[in-house]
């Protein structure tokens, strides 16, 4: 059936169900994601040098939560092209001298996906109270087949989202190699329940989920990784989670917003480390 326009979008009261096994990846922890990041650092070549390494909480700056990293994101990365909610191409490099705040997600989750889009809102709203022009948020897609601009700009209109917090996609290949630098690995898995669930945006059948780790990655103006936070969001209580969102929630996803398991991070967590990123508190 053809998109409707994204002002009509809204979720349907059976969205599509996410497969159990995706937060598989999450459970892995923060330490593997760590090394995962440190690995994809290191397999750009050269010689491992100051910059790659992965420096512990414990002996870097006080934060609550998270790793702190010291990883120059490659220039091949910086330059993958990528599309927003908008339809504008956009790379990471184009934000080079601002604290980038990347999130991975896709649209059609429902356990975990929209707890991170109620936390990014929580930072969203701190930073445009705070002024802050010199940090965006870019939650990027995982499924990219799916998650087209349509599906984007319908997404972020649930949100309210404002100019410093963008949709993101591209091209199978294109977010497959964004990823893997990130130590974030995709994998698509078959639905095999019946009747098959829906797009909550088109009605189309939807006939597989995407697998992945659950990461927040905070970037320096240098263009370096500085932090990195994998596991489910803790957003407060229910009530924090916009209306809109609550169509999206499996039972799985109705506990995680409730109770978020370990290992979690809350929007502080994000903000904590966007002051000690950017060298200014967020107040």
């Amino acid at each position: 059936m053809p998109l409707p326009p994204p002002t009509a979008a809204a979720p349907s009261a059976t969205p599509a169900p996410a497969a159990a096994r995706r937060r598989r990846a999450a459970r892995l922890g923060l330490a593997a994601a760590a090394l995962a990041a440190l690995l994809a650092g290191c397999a750009t070549g050269g010689t491992a040098g100051p910059a790659d390494v992965v420096v512990p909480s414990s002996s870097g700056p006080s934060l609550p939560n998270g790793t702190v990293l010291d990883l120059a994101v490659p220039a091949a990365t910086a330059s993958i092209p990528l599309v927003d909610q908008d339809g504008t191409t956009v790379t990471l490099g184009a934000y080079a001298g601002k604290t980038v705040v990347l999130a991975d997600f896709l649209t059609q989750c429902q356990e975990i996906c929209p707890l991170t889009s109620a936390a990014m809102s929580q930072v969203s709203g701190a930073l445009a109270k705070a002024n802050r022009s010199d940090v965006v948020i870019l939650e990027t897609t995982v499924d990219p087949n799916r998650d087209d601009v349509a599906h984007l700009k319908a997404y972020q209109k649930l949100f309210g989202a404002t100019p410093r917090w963008s949709f993101l996609t591209g091209t199978q290949s294109d977010i497959e190699a964004l990823w893997k630098q990130f130590g974030v690995s995709l994998e698509p898995v078959p639905i095999t329940e019946k009747p098959l669930p829906k797009d909550w945006l088109t009605g189309k059948p939807l006939t597989y989920d995407v697998d992945h780790q659950d990461v927040v990655i905070v970037i320096g103006p240098d263009g370096h990784e500085r932090w990195l936070v994998n596991g489910t969001p803790s957003i407060g209580t229910p009530s924090d989670v916009p209306s809109t969102l609550q169509g999206f929630l499996s039972p799985q996803g109705l506990q995680n917003e409730s109770a978020a398991p370990e290992p979690n991070w809350t929007s502080s967590d994000v903000l904590a480390a966007v002051s000690y990123v950017s060298g200014t508190p967020v107040s």
